[in-house]
Parts: structure tokens; C-alpha cells; sequence
């Protein structure tokens, strides 16, 4: 293709500029919105993550409270209070409950750490004197180095920590405080504005952007609704399964490691082979090849359960590549730390639907 001006074919020139012009207003378009995007969730969503939550929380629970308006009259103040009371009841009874065996496990693997710390260092100075052998080295030199280098990222680790509770303890109470305030904030605008919740849609329909707002909350309810209801919904079957299977082999810490391997799986990139293969591989050094199976048979499981419930709840509703969403992710917690597990796809899909309705505007005018 050539991309000189054709003296001789003034009219396919001119079709050739208007195409370029056409891309680069396209391209524009999404350079624009990606950066407004990023600027609104960077510095504007800090500002107002109370009022957006709350907006978030009174339409979860905008169809309970009206069918108790409906069926048993109940003013929608008190049916919205009530609603709040029982998810915050069910919240505090999940974290009472499920933080009372974790804290018990927990502090059952702090009264045996040392133990647990002397059976690490044998298993590591077996497979030290075993790389020493097969690279013919004296007998303790990968064990040494391997225990300098741990006690330097120790140190490093305890003097880090250090500074930074020194650093943060002097903001630790006005953080509280505004953790609290936060949290009224977002009880007071969730009872607002499910009280007034028909004046709010009237209102966002006769915006001069309601119909692109309506459309735009649609399309976040839709895909995003899909893409964390399957995360959460695998998540809490990979944390069952591994917990399971960690106490049929009697493991002492079955539900601690069965949250934490279920989290780990809901990370980016990472997964249940992170923390199932290198388990596995040590148990086979140790010849304990029993429980090296089971750890495998476990891993398997919880693999194969991902790769097969995934598209089943996704389905086509998550007009998004997985990899795209991936590197939204990636790139969200990069921006935003952990929280950008969950701003990462929301960008992304606001990107994408914003640009796509404004080229769509634009052809039209066009």
C-alpha cells in the first residue's frame, strides 16, 4: 500500500485521506477516554467511592425493598434500613464465624512455627546437599547461601515494616476516622436514595445524557455482574474443594489454606498451581509420594472445575477477551493496588462503551 499522494488518481487519494482521517479520530477517540477514564478513577473515585457505593448498595436491594412496599405496605425508608441491617447482619455473622476458625489456626501455626521453621530448613539443606552433589560443590555451600540470602530479605522485610507502622501510626486514628465516616455516608445515600429511587431514575432520564448513562449502567450491570459473579462463585468452589481435600489428609490448617489457595486462584496470572506444584514437587523429594498424589489430585480438580465452570457462567455475556480482562486487571493493580482487581475491568468496559457509542454518534454525524 502506498501512502504517497497519486497525482494521476485524485479520487483514490482522497478516499485514502479520509480513511486515515477516520482511524486517527477513532484512535483519538480512545486515547481520550482512556485518559479521562484513568484521571476519574485515579483522582475522583477516592473523593467519591461513598456515594458510589452507596449508589451500588441501594440497587442491589432496590427489588426487595420494593416488593415489601408492594406486598406489606412498608414505607421504602424502613424497607432499605431493614435491608441494610440484614446484610450487615450476615456480613458480621460470615466474619464472626469463618474469623474464629481462621484466628484458632492461626494461632495453632504460630504455637508450632518453630517446629514448622526446623522442618523447612531440614527439607532445604536435603535438596541443598543434592544440588551440592550433582554440581560438585562442597558439602553446605548452597545451604549457606541460601540462608544468607533469607536472612537479608528478613532483615529487609522487619526494618521495611518497621518504618512503615513508625510512618503510619500517626495517621492510624484520623484513618479510622474517616473509615467511619465513609461508612455512615454510604448508609445515609443508600437509604436516600432508595427512598427516592423512582425521583432519581426520572431524573436520570430526562438528563441531557440519560440515554447514554442508561445505556452505559446496563452494559456495567450486564458484563460486570457476569465477569464477578463467576469469579466469586469459582473462587468459593476452588476454596471448598481445597479445603476439602486438605482435611481428608488431616491437615491441621485445612480452612486457612483452603481461603488463601481460593484467593491466590482468583488473582491475576497467578493460581492454584502456584501453590499446589511446587507443594507436590517438595512432597516427591521427600518421597511422601502419597501425599504428593493427593496434592496433585487436588490441584487437578480445582483446575479442570475453573476451565469448566468458567465459560458455562460467563456464557457471551462478557463481551471482553479474557486476556483483555486480564491485563485490565494487571494494569489496575499496577494503578490502584488490590482495589484495582476490580476498577481494572470496570475502566475497561467503560472505555470500551464509551468509545464505541461516541464513534457510533460521530458516523452517524458524519
Amino acid at each position: 500500500m502506498e501512502y504517497g499522494i497519486n497525482l494521476l488518481n485524485p479520487v483514490h487519494t482522497l478516499t485514502m485521506s479520509r480513511e486515515y482521517i477516520f482511524k486517527f479520530k477513532i484512535l483519538g477517540i480512545y486515547t481520550g477516554v482512556t485518559i479521562v477514564t484513568v484521571f476519574a478513577f485515579r483522582y475522583m473515585l477516592p473523593i467519591a467511592a461513598p456515594f458510589v457505593i452507596a449508589v451500588l448498595v441501594a440497587a442491589i436491594i432496590e427489588r426487595p425493598v420494593a416488593y415489601f412496599e408492594r406486598k406489606f405496605k412498608v414505607k421504602r425508608t424502613i424497607g432499605a434500613v431493614v435491608m441494610i441491617v440484614l446484610i450487615f447482619v450476615v456480613l458480621v455473622a460470615a466474619v464472626y464465624f469463618g474469623g474464629r476458625l481462621l484466628v484458632k489456626q492461626i494461632k495453632n501455626l504460630m504455637e508450632n512455627y518453630e517446629s514448622y521453621v526446623n522442618r523447612f530448613s531440614n527439607i532445604a539443606n536435603d535438596c541443598c546437599c543434592r544440588i551440592d552433589k550433582a554440581f560438585s560443590l562442597k558439602t553446605g555451600t548452597s545451604f549457606a547461601y541460601l540462608s544468607e540470602q533469607v536472612d537479608k530479605t528478613v532483615s529487609r522485610i522487619s526494618d521495611g515494616a518497621m518504618s512503615s507502622v513508625m510512618n503510619r501510626s500517626v495517621n492510624l486514628i484520623s484513618g479510622f476516622t474517616m473509615l467511619f465516616t465513609g461508612i455512615a455516608i454510604t448508609i445515609m445515600g443508600t437509604i436516600f436514595l432508595s427512598k427516592d429511587m423512582s425521583r432519581v431514575r426520572d431524573g436520570v432520564r430526562k438528563n441531557i445524557f440519560g440515554e447514554e448513562l442508561i445505556y452505559i449502567g446496563g452494559r456495567l450491570k450486564e458484563v460486570l455482574g457476569t465477569y464477578f459473579r463467576t469469579e466469586l462463585i469459582i473462587m468459593a468452589i476452588t476454596s471448598g474443594i481445597c479445603t476439602l481435600g486438605l482435611f481428608l489428609m488431616k491437615n491441621p490448617y485445612a480452612f486457612l489454606l483452603g481461603i488463601f489457595i481460593g484467593l491466590v486462584d482468583a488473582l491475576p496470572i497467578l493460581g492454584t498451581g502456584t501453590i499446589f506444584i511446587p507443594w507436590a514437587i517438595i512432597l516427591l523429594l521427600l518421597k511422601d509420594f502419597k501425599k504428593a498424589v493427593f496434592i496433585f489430585l487436588i490441584y487437578i480438580i480445582c483446575y479442570y472445575s475453573r476451565a469448566f465452570l468458567e465459560p458455562k457462567l460467563m456464557g457471551n455475556k462478557l463481551d471482553a477477551s479474557p486476556v483483555l480482562m486480564l491485563f485490565a486487571i494487571y494494569v489496575g493493580l499496577k494503578l490502584f493496588g488490590i482495589l484495582g482487581v476490580f476498577t481494572g475491568p470496570i475502566a475497561l468496559i467503560l472505555i470500551k462503551e464509551i468509545s464505541s457509542m461516541l464513534i457510533k454518534d460521530w458516523g452517524q454525524e458524519a
